[in-house]
């Protein structure tokens, strides 16, 4: 008999090796997209970490030209691999594609921040 293991907040994934991780930063992992719980420096040992996928409305970096407009999706540079927000993401325009991930809730401030909010696939 089948049984629910979680609420499906959040997913277990390891973090790639010599790869800082930040708290509250977006990041696509194995094929998962979400918030990082917590911080990982790039020697830990420990690499196992949670990814926050709520969809509640987070403020983290973005790189410059991203998040310029309310409204506006965002998606991944790359269409696999390990990927990180503020380095990594990319205006995907007004209309929703099959590789949004987000949703510009607020604009990018002049410390680069954005808020956020996963869209589901």
């Amino acid at each position: 008999m089948g049984r629910r293991v979680t609420d499906g907040l959040a997913i277990d994934v390891a973090a790639p090796a010599a790869q800082a991780i930040v708290k509250g930063e977006l990041y696509r992992i194995d094929g998962w997209t979400g918030w990082a719980a917590i911080n990982i420096g790039a020697n830990d040992t420990e690499r196992n970490f949670a990814l926050n996928m709520d969809l509640g409305v987070w403020s983290c970096l973005v790189p410059a030209g991203v998040g310029t407009t309310r409204g506006n999706y965002v998606k991944w540079t790359a269409a696999t691999g390990f990927q990180n927000g503020p380095t990594q993401l990319v205006d995907d325009g007004a209309t929703r594609t099959v590789n949004s991930v987000a949703k510009v809730e607020t604009v990018r401030n002049s410390g680069g921040y954005a808020r956020l909010r996963l869209i589901l696939v």
